[in-house]
């Protein structure tokens, strides 16, 4: 008798250490980061439920069987509650962000980063045009500056060096790259203000949708300075394009010497 209660006490501690162990890895189990995360840990679950747990229990239900499964075999095949809140709240978030307004600020934002790539190359080309502009200057000041001997070697070098004339090229070079730099920082921060203006998003997501051309806006959408009006934005993709335009009066900054350029 005393072995069998020994026994019996064995097996039960042995239970209740499975079970612990099973909550407390529940506690500290790989917690989804994304919503595909989630479904992949969701779908591997009801997988194995549905294939070695039925197949499992299938098999002992057939006559002549008399396998008696511990009645925690089917712990890890349940859906866990901390998976459950986890994919509820991961897809709560989706669905929230999958608005054709919230999407839309999506894309809207995508091209924040683009204007952000043109605004650097176009400084580099900048840089690099001005690096070729000083190369012509420094010889020239050598030669407006230096002794005889110094503006002897200088010519010489202009000359060997191709640096008698600040070419033309480089000077429409730097010229287009302040433009270029110019209308990436403008058009950037419209749209940055734009994508904030509800009103705004709300009317180019209601075209996209009655337009049907979702998936060509995403695809194919560019967004560029209106050329007739600085404050306001062409947005054109597919076959489609509309103006948008808010006050922009408080994002822009005082143009310097404003009335020595006019004069």
């Amino acid at each position: 008798m005393i072995k069998q209660l020994n026994i019996i006490k064995n097996t039960l501690a042995l239970c209740l250490m499975l079970l612990l162990s099973n909550e407390a890895r529940a506690g500290g189990l790989y917690i989804p980061n994304t919503l595909q995360e989630s479904i992949n840990d969701i779908d591997s679950t009801i997988d194995k439920g549905l294939s070695e747990f039925t197949q499992m229990t299938q098999e002992s239900m057939e006559r002549g069987n008399t396998v008696i499964f511990n009645q925690y075999t089917g712990s890890q095949y349940k859906l866990k509650q901390y998976q459950i809140n986890a994919f509820n709240t991961l897809y709560t978030e989706g669905l929230a962000n999958s608005t054709p307004e919230a999407v839309t600020a999506v894309a809207l934002d995508s091209l924040i980063e683009d204007k952000q790539y043109d605004y650097e190359v176009a400084k580099e080309s900048l840089i690099e045009a001005a690096s070729d502009i000083a190369q012509v200057t420094e010889v020239a000041q050598i030669v407006a500056t230096g002794n005889q001997e110094q503006v002897i070697n200088a010519q010489e070098y202009a000359v060997t060096n191709d640096l008698v004339e600040i070419k033309q090229d480089d000077v429409e070079q730097y010229n287009t790259s302040i433009d270029s730099m110019l209308e990436a920082s403008m058009t950037k921060n419209m749209i940055e203000a734009y994508s904030q203006d509800i009103q705004i998003v709300d009317t180019i997501a209601q075209l996209v949708i009655d337009t049907q051309t979702t998936q060509a806006f995403f695809d194919t959408v560019t967004i560029t300075l209106d050329e007739l009006n600085p404050t306001a934005l062409t947005v054109a993709w597919d076959e489609y394009s509309m103006t948008v335009e808010g006050d922009m009066q408080d994002y822009y900054t005082q143009i310097p010497n404003l009335e020595t350029m006019l004069r």
